[in-house]
């Protein structure tokens, strides 16, 4: 087993008050730890702090996914019967009956997606295409209505019966520890995406808290990269920074800083349609993405190779 690291980053505006006093430290050794307490069990554990969540009754998804199921079985029915209807003469009726149950529909379904956010993932990974087959949905883009929660709960039961070693139901059930020494958040996992799904459900669980928003306001917890790779050609890059707790580059740490933004998004565009200098980006990202600064990273183009770091044994350096 390996563990996956992840850098905890605090907003501008509390950093900012705990540097004044001179109390970072304090900020790192005790309120963090604090705030977490609020929302979790915390174990201090030969210099690190374990956390230790409470586990999900996954038997309560269960009864709720089959309930959405028989109710996404009947949309689905309402749906076949208008697109037959539109097949026949161009006309399209949604019926009362249709347009509540859609509604219904998607409305728990949301529900769900808020208690388990790693379930979300489906989205990425299913493509609308490879749903399609899977739940035998025929569709036409005149017929939109129905469609989208359709796709969307296929691609959650696809994705739970693909990739079960994600953890998506139960996404906080993993051992992980804070370091207050690197202000790294280390999960014991061996999959990046299960690894990633936990970090989703802490940040939700801590910024949900305002106990926990007392003591530290908000946080993101980005991922510790190894190494990204541009290989290919790239016309537009897309990528957001946060506010860094330790020492970036001095122009974005001022900009940052001074408008007290918590982040900053940027977009780089090829001149003239064509494709980017790879050496210099490359170089930028992999400096921000290191030191955990990096929030998020798209591209058009080439697919975009990035590797978390991993650690095989821990301790407070890590």
């Amino acid at each position: 087993m390996s563990y996956i690291v992840f850098k905890l980053n605090i907003q501008p505006d509390v950093l900012l008050n705990y540097k004044k006093s001179n109390d970072v430290n304090y900020l790192l050794f005790k309120m963090i730890p604090l705030a977490f307490e609020n929302v979790l069990h915390v174990k201090e554990n030969k210099s690190l702090y374990e956390l230790i969540p409470e586990k999900i009754d996954e038997e309560t998804f269960q009864k709720l996914f089959m309930d959405l199921e028989e109710r996404t079985v009947k949309l689905h029915e309402y749906y076949k019967q208008v697109l037959l209807q539109f097949k026949k003469n161009y006309n399209i009726h949604y019926s009362q009956d249709f347009l509540n149950q859609n509604e219904n529909c998607m409305n728990q379904r949301r529900a769900l997606e808020r208690k388990y956010p790693g379930i979300m993932k489906a989205y990425e990974l299913i493509t609308d295409e490879e749903v399609d087959i899977y739940a035998n949905i025929e569709s036409d883009n005149k017929v939109g209505t129905g469609i989208t929660h359709l796709r969307k709960f296929h691609k959650i039961k696809l994705y739970l019966e693909k990739y079960p070693q994600d953890n998506a139901l139960n996404s906080l059930n993993l051992i992980a520890y804070y370091n207050p020494h690197t202000e790294h958040v280390l999960v014991e996992s061996s999959s990046e995406t299960a690894a990633q799904n936990y970090i989703y459900a802490l940040v939700d669980l801590v910024n949900g808290s305002k106990s926990a928003n007392k003591h530290i306001g908000k946080i993101n917890i980005n991922p510790i990269y190894e190494s990204i790779s541009l290989d290919g050609e790239y016309n537009e890059i897309s990528y957001i920074v946060v506010y860094p707790n330790g020492n970036p580059p001095l122009d974005r740490y001022n900009i940052l800083k001074n408008a007290e933004a918590k982040e900053a998004e940027y977009k780089l565009i090829g001149a003239d349609g064509k494709p980017l200098k790879k050496e210099p980006v490359q170089e930028m990202l992999e400096n921000e993405a290191k030191q955990g600064y990096l929030k998020s990273l798209m591209a058009k183009g080439e697919k975009i190779y990035k590797k978390i770091k991993t650690l095989r044994h821990i301790d407070e350096s890590s």
